[in-house]
Formats: C-alpha cells, structure tokens, sequence
C-alpha cells in the first residue's frame, strides 16, 4: 500500500497537491513527525527505524488540523472503535476493515452520528466485493426508496474459489491452502470457512439497503464444524483441515451426480438472512462463477421484472488495494474541495 501512496504522491504533486503521510503504524508500533514519512521507503525499512514510542491513536491526536484522512488497512475491531472520535473531529477514513460497517449496531449508529455533525466521511466501499460497486449500488437504491424484495449472492470470493476447486475434485484442505497462497484467504483461513467474513459482508451490505440488521441476526452455517473452527492457531488449523476432506469429497460427488454445483449462498428474503453452503442447480444465477468471482442479485419493487446483477473477481490483495485507493482518491478530492473552499472563504474575509 506505501507504494500505491507514494505513486499517488508523484502523480498529486503534478496537479500542484501535496499528500503528506505523517504517520504510520503496524501491530507493533507507531512511526509518526509532522515532516512527513517517506511513502517510498520499504517496509522493511520503516520497521528497522525507531518507533515514536506513541500508540497510533496517540499519533493520531497530533495529526495536523483537518482536511486529514486515516487509511485503516487492518482488521481489527479494536481499531474500528476509534471511528466515531475520529469521524467527530473532521478526520475522514478509508478503509477495508469491516468491524466499523457490521459493528454492532450502537458503533454503526456512532459512526453516522459522528459523519452527519463533523461533515467528515467513511469511505468502505472495499469492505464488500473488493472493487465491485456493490455499496454504492445499494446505497442509491436505499436513497431511492426501493423495497428490496429479495437478495441472492455469493459474497466470499474465497469460498468461490475454494468451492469451485472441490467442485472439481481438489481436497478441501488443499484448496484452501492454494487460496491462502495466493492470498485470496484471511490471515486465520477459519475466519473463511467458518462464513463469518462473509457474514459481516452481508451485513454491511443490508445495512447499505436500509435494513437494521445485526451480524447475531443472520443463520450461519459453516463450511467445517465448530470443534475445527475452534482451532486458534493459523498453521495448526490449516494442518488439521484434512480431516473435513472426505465430507467435501463426497459432497462434490453427489452435487456432480446431480449436476449441481456447491456455492456459499447469501440470501435475504422476509426479514430473514442466511449464509450457507448450498447446492444449486448449474442453470442457477449464483452457479457459473469464475474463481474468486462474487455476484449479487437483488430483486426489488424498480428490479421485479429483471434483478439487479452485479458480478466480478472478489477477493484478492491487488484488488482490494486498488479499491483501496479509488477510494482514498475520492477522500482526496473532498480534502482538496474543503481546502480551497477554506482559502476562498479567508479571501473574502
């Protein structure tokens, strides 16, 4: 992400903007002057220099007076707590992290108290379907009035691989070491399997079409059962993983035999959501996916006669932080609008 910024950095510096990173942080420690950091360092380099001895939510006390943005690329609750105070004082935010978006329902009620007094703005378009207009979608539909009818989609671009691999006789175990190898997985695969990050997805997303919805609202059925999930350790979990194998080799024999296909199926209808894995015929809209493909299909009181369909790759590190970055350019374009405004305001003073 530092070289997206710093490639960033050169091409505003062109337009005459200046984009100063004046602090950093990992899971170990925060980097932060008001001089700047140097975007173009390694990150190898940035942990070899000596820390500022602060917590980032420290660092982000000093932070110069807004128009300032937070990029959150974790996924971390603890970090996402801090929204409704950053929010608050002017601070805007892009992030994937989707712990803000399906927090509980007093955290997602904070964040839009906080947008709606300081005019400041969270950009999360990435925490749904990396770089699908899926939110945005939604959100003009919800601003439309639409009735959402119902609501089919695969959300986990993960599991689509994954499922897609079985499908074709892989063992569950080494298709999701192949995901986690290419970096499709989250960093503990169970977060995966057990639907929970799709189930945020969802979450977020319904949210997004004007339902108050909570994550312990959704019936969720895992892809292995629970005493596997329990395993906290990543390498661990990954090593016991066989033991599913023989299930989901079954599993994809029957759905061959029926010519069916397995998906992790979302789906919304009557106030009631679900995420399971399911058979579905191959004629099914949720059935031709490519590796790593989401789709969503809503039908609504404006889409009766023909859902609205939304479909493409949705997983990936490359696509999330290329979505990552649309969005910091449209937090950018707001800091760059609040500024001028600012100097033509003292102009005219």
């Amino acid at each position: 992400m530092l070289d997206l910024i710093a490639a960033k950095q050169v091409a505003l510096a062109a337009q005459g903007i200046e984009l100063h990173v004046v602090a950093a942080a990992n899971s170990r420690q925060t980097w932060s002057t008001p001089a700047g950091i140097d975007a173009a360092a390694t990150v190898a380099t940035l942990c070899a220099a000596p820390s500022t001895g602060i917590t980032f939510a420290q660092s982000i006390e000093q932070l110069p007076t807004p128009p300032a943005i937070i990029l959150d690329c974790t996924a971390s609750p603890d970090i996402a707590a801090h929204y409704p105070h950053w929010l608050a004082t002017g601070i805007d935010i892009v992030t994937p992290n989707k712990h803000a978006s399906a927090g509980a329902r007093t955290l997602a009620h904070a964040i839009v108290t906080a947008q709606a007094a300081s005019g400041a703005r969270l950009y999360d378009a990435t925490t749904v379907g990396a770089q699908l207009p899926l939110l945005a979608a939604s959100r003009e539909l919800a601003a439309a009035n639409d009735r959402v009818e119902r609501v089919e989609a695969v959300l986990s671009g993960t599991l689509s691989y994954v499922l897609g691999r079985v499908q074709q006789g892989e063992a569950l175990s080494a298709a999701v070491r192949a995901a986690v190898a290419q970096g499709y997985a989250e960093p503990h695969p169970a977060a995966d399997l057990s639907g929970a990050d799709a189930a945020r997805k969802l979450v977020i997303l319904l949210r997004a079409l004007g339902h108050d919805i909570e994550f312990a609202d959704i019936e969720l059925v895992p892809l292995v059962d629970a005493e596997l999930l329990a395993e906290a350790d990543a390498p661990r979990f990954l090593q016991r993983l066989s033991e599913a194998d023989e299930t989901w080799r079954a599993r994809a024999a029957i759905a061959q035999a029926r010519q069916e296909r397995w998906v992790y199926r979302a789906s919304f209808s009557d106030g009631k959501a679900r995420l399971a894995p399911e058979r579905v015929p191959l004629d099914h809209a949720l059935a031709n996916l490519a590796p790593c493909e989401n789709k969503f299909v809503l039908h609504s009181t404006y889409y009766r006669a023909a859902p609205l369909t939304i479909s493409g790759p949705g997983a990936g590190i490359d696509l999330t932080a290329a979505g990552v970055l649309g969005d910091l350019q449209r937090a950018l374009q707001r800091c760059v609008a609040l500024r001028v405004g600012s100097t033509k305001t003292k102009r005219t003073r």
